[in-house]
Parts: C-alpha cells; sequence; structure tokens
C-alpha cells in the first residue's frame, strides 16, 4: 500500500498564518493612522481653533482716563469648549468686588464707580486640547471732577449764578423754571448760568437739576443746585401817618436790604407840600440802608408833607426790587423852637417867633459840658433809665438814674429832663444834659414842673440850637 507523502497533504496551519500576519498588518497600519490623524488633529486643533480670553476694546491695555462705569464690563472665553474655571473683579485695594467659576462668560453685576481703578481677570481652559490661559484687564473708570462751587447759590443781582469744577467739562444743561441758559470760560472750569430777572419770583427758592458730562463726552450723574432769589425790596417811611410834628423833624427812609446806586436812590423819591410844590432839603444816607431828607430851612408850619417813592429801578445790592410805590404823608404842627443859652443856664421856649417862656437849667459842667450846635428832638420817653455811656460799674464817672422823668433826646446821649436830685438851676451841674425842674420824685415843695410843661409842649422835630454865648440884644423873660 502506497503511503501518503506528508510533504504534499495540505497544512490548515501553514495556510492560516499568512492571513493573520496580513491582519495584524492591517490593523496596526490602520490604528497607526488613526493616531497619526488624532495627533494630527490635535495639533492642528491648537494651532487652528481659536483659544483665548477676551474683553471688549474699551478694557484692552491700560484704559486709564476712558472707561464709562455705566458700560458693561464683561470678560469671555475664546474658542470652541473654552470655559473660565475662575473669573473675578477687584478694586484698587485688591479687593474681590465679584467673582465667578466654570463659566463661557463672567458679567459682574456690580455698579462701578467714578474715577476708581479696577482689574478684570480670569483663568480658562479647553481640557480635550489640554490648553489653559490667563488674562487680567486692568482699567481706570472716567474721574468725576469735583464740584467746587456751592449746592445752594442765591441768584445774584444781574440774574446770574456760577459754577466751577476741579477740572474741564464738556457740556451742561440746567433744568429749571428759571429757565437757565449756560456760557463756560475758555478753559470750561467755570460756568455762568443766566435767568431772565424779567420772570425772576422775588424771595422764592429753585431747585436746579444739572445735567454734564466730562470733556470727552461721558455723561456724569447728575447733581442740583438749590437756587434762592433776592427777598423783595422793601421801604419804610418813618414819619408815616405822624401829626403835629415839628419843623425840623427829618424824612427818614429805612430800606430792608442795602440799595443799589445809592445816588440815583432819591432821583425816586418825592416830598412836597399840601399844595403841590416841592421842598428843598439836603439828603444824608446813615449806613447802606437808611437815608434821611432834612429840610432847608424848615417844614411849612401846620402843612401836610406827601412823600412817595416810584419803584422803576430801585433796586437792593442783591438784586430784590420794589414791588410797587411807596406814599405817605405827615402833618407839622406851629412853629416852634427851642434855644439853651449856656451862660445865662436858660432855656427859651419860642412859638410863632415869640418866646413864649424861659426856664431856668442846670446844663454840664466844665469836665462835662454840653454839646453845642443845631439839632432837633428825635425822642420822648415819659420816664427812662440814664446810664453813663462808655463806664462800667465801679468805674469814675459811672452812673445809674432810673425813672428819670420827661426826657427828650436831641443829640446822641444829650437831653432835656427833669431832675429830682438837685436844686441847682442856673448853675452847671449836669454830665452834659440840661436839667429841669420836676415834681416827679422830688420831696422838695414849690418845686416848678418845668421839664414836665416842656414835655407836653413840645413834640418830635421840634428845632433846638444850643448857644455858648446869649446874644446882646437877647431879652430873657421871666419863669412864669
Amino acid at each position: 500500500m502506497e503511503q501518503p507523502n506528508p510533504s504534499s497533504e495540505p497544512n490548515p496551519e501553514s495556510n492560516s498564518k499568512p492571513n493573520a500576519s496580513k491582519r495584524s498588518s492591517l490593523g496596526a497600519w490602520v490604528l497607526g493612522g488613526v493616531g497619526a490623524a488624532l495627533v494630527t488633529a490635535f495639533f492642528a486643533g491648537r494651532h487652528v481653533l481659536p483659544f483665548g480670553i477676551a474683553v471688549p476694546s474699551y478694557l484692552e491695555g491700560e484704559a486709564s482716563t476712558a472707561v464709562d462705569p455705566r458700560d458693561p464690563v464683561f470678560i469671555e472665553g475664546v474658542g470652541l469648549g473654552t470655559r473660565l474655571i475662575r473669573a473675578e473683579l477687584r478694586d484698587e485695594s485688591g479687593q474681590i468686588l465679584a467673582e465667578a467659576s466654570n463659566q463661557t462668560r463672567f458679567h459682574p453685576e456690580i455698579k462701578l464707580e467714578f474715577g476708581k481703578k479696577y482689574t478684570l481677570s480670569a483663568t480658562a481652559e479647553r481640557p480635550w486640547l489640554n490648553q489653559k490661559g490667563s488674562k487680567a484687564a486692568k482699567f481706570t473708570t472716567v474721574s468725576l471732577p469735583q464740584i467746587e462751587s456751592t449746592a445752594r447759590q442765591e441768584l445774584g443781582p444781574d440774574g446770574t449764578l456760577h459754577l466751577k469744577f476741579s477740572e474741564p467739562v464738556g457740556a451742561i444743561t440746567a433744568n429749571s423754571d428759571l429757565k437757565l441758559t449756560t456760557k463756560p470760560d475758555e478753559k470750561r472750569q467755570n460756568f455762568t448760568l443766566q435767568a431772565d430777572i424779567s420772570k425772576i419770583n422775588q424771595g422764592q427758592t429753585y431747585n436746579v437739576e444739572v445735567n454734564w458730562e466730562t470733556h470727552t463726552g461721558v455723561p456724569l450723574p447728575a447733581f442740583n443746585v438749590e437756587v434762592s432769589t433776592a427777598p423783595p425790596l422793601t421801604a419804610l417811611i418813618v414819619t408815616s401817618g405822624m401829626s403835629n410834628l415839628g419843623l425840623a423833624m427829618p424824612v427818614q427812609v429805612e430800606f430792608s436790604e442795602p440799595v443799589r446806586e445809592r445816588e440815583k436812590v432819591t432821583d425816586h423819591i418825592k416830598i412836597s407840600a399840601q399844595d403841590g410844590q416841592p421842598i428843598q432839603g439836603k439828603w444824608l444816607w446813615f449806613g447802606k440802608q437808611r437815608i434821611q431828607f432834612r429840610p432847608h430851612p424848615a417844614w411849612p408850619a401846620r402843612d401836610t408833607i406827601s412823600v412817595s417813592i416810584d419803584p422803576a429801578g430801585m433796586k437792593s445790592a442783591r438784586g430784590g426790587f420794589l414791588a410797587h410805590p411807596v406814599n405817605a404823608s405827615f402833618s407839622t404842627g406851629p412853629d416852634k423852637r427851642i434855644e439853651v443859652y449856656l451862660d445865662k443856664q436858660r432855656v427859651n421856649v419860642i412859638e410863632n417867633g415869640e418866646v413864649i417862656k424861659t426856664l431856668k437849667a442846670s446844663t454840664g459842667k466844665s469836665k462835662t459840658p454840653t454839646v453845642t450846635g443845631s439839632f432837633y428832638i428825635y425822642a420822648r420817653f415819659p420816664t427812662k433809665t440814664m446810664r453813663s455811656t462808655g463806664k462800667k460799674p465801679g468805674q469814675p464817672g459811672y452812673y445809674e438814674v432810673k425813672d428819670v422823668p420827661y426826657a427828650q433826646y436831641f443829640h446822641e446821649g444829650y437831653a432835656f429832663h427833669g431832675a429830682f436830685w438837685h436844686n441847682r438851676f442856673g448853675q452847671p451841674a449836669s454830665h452834659g444834659c440840661v436839667n429841669l425842674a420836676t415834681r416827679k420824685k422830688n420831696g422838695r415843695k414849690d418845686v416848678n414842673e418845668d421839664a414836665g410843661w416842656l414835655y407836653h409842649w413840645a413834640s418830635l422835630g421840634v428845632p433846638v440850637t444850643v448857644h455858648r454865648t446869649s446874644p446882646a440884644q437877647n431879652k430873657i423873660a421871666t419863669t412864669q
């Protein structure tokens, strides 16, 4: 029997080895290709796909002056799959004001302040491309100029108010019932706001809202100015309604405020007698708010004097004005005068040109003499406490006398009055006043009531002349 040839029979194992080898090589090739593709894609992704962190363009770099604090600030990841693993906003002291993690975009919900420094930073990553990065944006918000003018102002007499700033600013508008227009100076740090003075209400307070912006046009928070207008100017004619006044009593006008253009004030005041004829005289200012008219030589006796003030052009230094004309009148009495003769120590009482009474007096001693000159009775008191002028208790020359009767002042502290503490009438005995006999508080008997008689006979405005010596032809009547 023929034996089979081993070499000629098929070997299944020998036939399968080449195929496995081929498959293994193919798999390796495929895996290598995939790996290469992945590596290629990895490197291509890192270089081609965008990755980074972005902020608005106005936050790029050191934006030290231009950032409006009301503009949105944010930081965000750039590229597919990029996330912010950490983001925060810090102030200039390093304090964290807002923070977030694991977000694609960080928009801090916080109100930024003017003129402050901030840092907005974030760290981002893209894990599948093994990418990681950080970014910080430092910026400063727009500086808020300081308002150097006061928040409360009074409108000037020309209808203006002024705003002053620490640095130049842009446009300014004012919202108010005053209807203000604005005008800057060349540096735009000082602004004049002008109101229409013809439409201003006196003695009012207005709230003015000022809208403004930086010199680069960034709107700034509005602020308010409280603006008051000058109170109305008023004028009081002191002698209004008085009667039986002496012929030297001046017309006195008292203004509520210092008056503007004082030299023109008298152009608006008219003084006339009952028949309409103007009265001659002289105007004198006392301080900034009081003016007197002194007739020359005197008022007509037993007449009615009219005083009228035209409000046109009459303004106070603050801008207030007379709202209406001011009218007043007063009446004069008979022609009465008082003459004092220091050498004779006598007082002549004259009415309608005749000496109707002569009174003994005690005038000032040599060290405290009575003033001489022409005056008028400007104040009267039934009783008055009198004290030394410029002296304190305990000092030499100090005195205080209570309940001095029938005091009639004719110049500063000089007065006619009763003296119950002495009986030396006819010789100097006073501190400068003209002492007269009185029964008030007087324990002596048979004392004349000269002080009371003169008080009841006289009135405000009666002329008083104090002479050092008597005229040679003077005839002194005897005391009644």
